[in-house]
């Protein structure tokens, strides 16, 4: 350990980082890297807390964690590897959320550092708060694709984390979603409205249904391309989407039919819609086409599954196989509905085969299954190498914040920017 190497850190640091007791929050892309980083300085108290558990797709990122260990506290596993490098460190690991009223200020009047790995903006401001109601310094972290920032918040001395306003995540109108999608990514975020629809929670705002009420679609909507149920009394009857999917025991051809035909016919009528957009197309389920669109067949026949943009018919036989799936877990499901994970094979393959069925219909690009995922999980693609010198220039700060020369530690908003500077100070 570094502190164990005389004259590898000067002796005031040394004793410093031997006898400080830290805080780490978050211990996944970032928090993995931090971790073993501190055990291997020589960090003697760390306290590290999670919430979450460990999923196969962190495995290719987060090194503290194997196959093994799925399903397993992230904070509790990470503590048990990092004690593989250094047997000496004392490792305090909780697995909990840090938001919970017990972690208080009290909590946090225990460390003379806490340092944040989150990628929850909500824990972010929350553990600000409580840093600057501690008066403790705070190390905020965080990393997108090639791009990290590091950022020392300490009362009197800089700004905090909430002083500058952030971009909240992008949302779409949900007229865009039912009526009139561009880009792939509304058919994808209307997909996944699908999935709560049919197998979830329900949300009446994440209505699927063509939205007559669209201010573009004023005026003579047109004949109704879908027969309306009536009573005898000749008043109609209006169900659920999910009441209506399980009269029809969820018969995938039936939901086709209603989704990708019948819908896209209603849309066809509200003729305003289409005055200045190229109109969608409705797909029957006996005439699907069996190519992709734009690719060549040598590369869709060789490419990974997962890697390729379905056809049409791939699209609706994996529409019907999941539908069949998750129709099953449904009714051996105890609370009653489904929640939806980008790591369940079966419910990213229905969103998979929706998206791209509507995306076709609208005449917008398709995506591989890989690449839905990515944007239906809301992933910024991680990049381990980034986490790692995030992780690195954490612990540099953390040695000058133990010093006491908060003025020195300097905020990196931009890693290139920062390695640039650093580069020209030395030719």
């Amino acid at each position: 350990m570094a502190t164990s190497i005389e004259g590898l850190l000067p002796l005031d640091l040394n004793k410093l980082v031997k006898t400080s007791k830290v805080l780490v929050v978050g211990s996944g892309g970032i928090g993995c890297e931090l971790l073993k980083n501190l055990v291997l300085t020589g960090f003697g108290d760390i306290h590290i807390i999670d919430l979450d558990t460990i999923e196969v797709s962190n495995l290719n990122r987060q090194f503290l964690f194997r196959r093994e260990h799925v399903g397993k506290p992230k904070a509790l596993v990470a503590k048990e590897s990092a004690l593989a490098f250094n047997p000496d460190v004392n490792i305090t690991a909780y697995h909990d959320s840090i938001t919970e009223s017990k972690y208080d200020v009290n909590f946090y009047s225990e460390f003379a550092l806490v340092m944040n790995a989150l990628d929850n903006r909500a824990a972010r401001s929350h553990v600000n708060r409580l840093c600057l109601a501690a008066n403790k310094p705070l190390i905020e972290s965080g990393s997108a694709g090639y791009n990290g920032h590091i950022a020392l918040h300490k009362k009197s001395v800089s700004e905090c984390f909430d002083c500058t306003p952030r971009p909240h995540q992008k949302t779409f109108p949900g007229c865009t979603i039912r009526n009139t999608p561009s880009e792939p990514i509304h058919c994808i975020v209307w997909a996944k409205h699908l999935f709560s629809q049919l197998f979830g929670v329900a949300d009446p705002d994440e209505d699927v249904s063509p939205d007559s009420g669209d201010p573009e679609a004023v005026g003579d909507a047109g004949k109704l391309a879908l027969e309306n149920e009536t009573t005898e009394a000749g008043n109609t009857t209006k169900v659920s989407t999910r009441q209506w999917a399980h009269d029809v025991d969820y018969e995938a051809h039936k939901l086709f039919r209603k989704f990708f035909n019948d819908d896209i016919k209603y849309l066809l009528s509200m003729e305003n819609l289409w005055a200045k957009r190229r109109p969608p197309t409705p797909l029957e389920w006996e005439n699907l086409p069996d190519a992709v669109a734009s690719s060549s067949s040598a590369i869709t026949q060789t490419a990974l599954k997962d890697q390729r943009v379905w056809s049409m018919a791939e699209c609706a036989e994996v529409f019907e196989q999941s539908c069949k799936i998750l129709n099953r877990q449904l009714r051996d499901s105890k609370e009653g509905h489904l929640i939806w994970d980008k790591d369940d094979d079966c419910a990213m393959d229905f969103v998979t085969a929706c998206s791209n069925i509507r995306c076709y219909i609208f005449g917008i690009q398709q995506k591989s299954r890989f690449d839905t995922k990515s944007m239906a999980g809301n992933i910024i693609p991680a990049i381990a190498a980034t986490n790692a010198i995030v992780a690195g220039l954490i612990v540099m700060t953390a040695f000058k914040v133990l010093r006491e020369q908060l003025h020195e530690c300097h905020t990196v908003t931009s890693l290139g920017i920062y390695f640039q500077h650093i580069l020209e100070s030395y030719f």
